[in-house]
């Protein structure tokens, strides 16, 4: 699939996923990371299987779970429509990774892990990874749904360039 023609998985998708939704939701997550494993650079794009620990969401996958979830208040995970879906770009996005549309940074986060960042900005999708050698884990992916979110990203981004780049 190209850039250009991305779009939402379900446009009809209300507040809550129905669960026909969650199960098309999940069912596009085990094409695109489980039965048809691909790598980026040279590393296996992993995802963490093991069942989440989030309430509503135990029989599915910690990975799946982060993809179409967002951190609440008092750190209680909620679905997320828009990033659920976009479910479908997360797989895209990598592998049209060097194409200009994507802009790719490394960051290094708050417990000295670097991270990568893959920022398709016409679409306000972000997919975060990071190698866990001989690894490429996907961490998560979100919908950049506001000024704020946008200014915070495009700062990493200057830092990348001018410490990193």
């Amino acid at each position: 699939m190209e850039l250009y023609e991305l779009d939402e998985l379900i446009s009809s998708m209300g507040i809550e996923p129905t669960a026909k939704e969650l199960k098309l939701l999940y069912a596009e997550f085990e094409k695109d990371f489980v039965n048809n494993l691909f790598t980026i650079n040279g590393h296996q794009v992993k995802v963490i299987l093991k069942n989440s620990n989030t309430p509503g969401y135990e029989a599915y996958p910690e990975t799946f779970v982060h993809l179409i979830t967002r951190k609440g208040s008092g750190g209680k995970r909620l679905f997320d429509r828009p990033r659920a879906n976009k479910i479908h770009w997360v797989r895209c996005i990598l592998e049209n990774s060097r194409e200009e549309e994507i802009t790719f940074f490394h960051y290094p986060e708050d417990d000295g892990s670097i991270r990568d960042y893959y920022w398709y900005k016409d679409g306000g999708f972000l997919v975060i990874m990071k190698k866990i050698t001989p690894d490429y884990l996907v961490i998560t992916s979100f919908h950049i749904d506001d000024k704020r979110n946008k200014e915070y990203f495009e700062k990493k981004v200057k830092w990348y360039r001018e410490n990193m780049a």
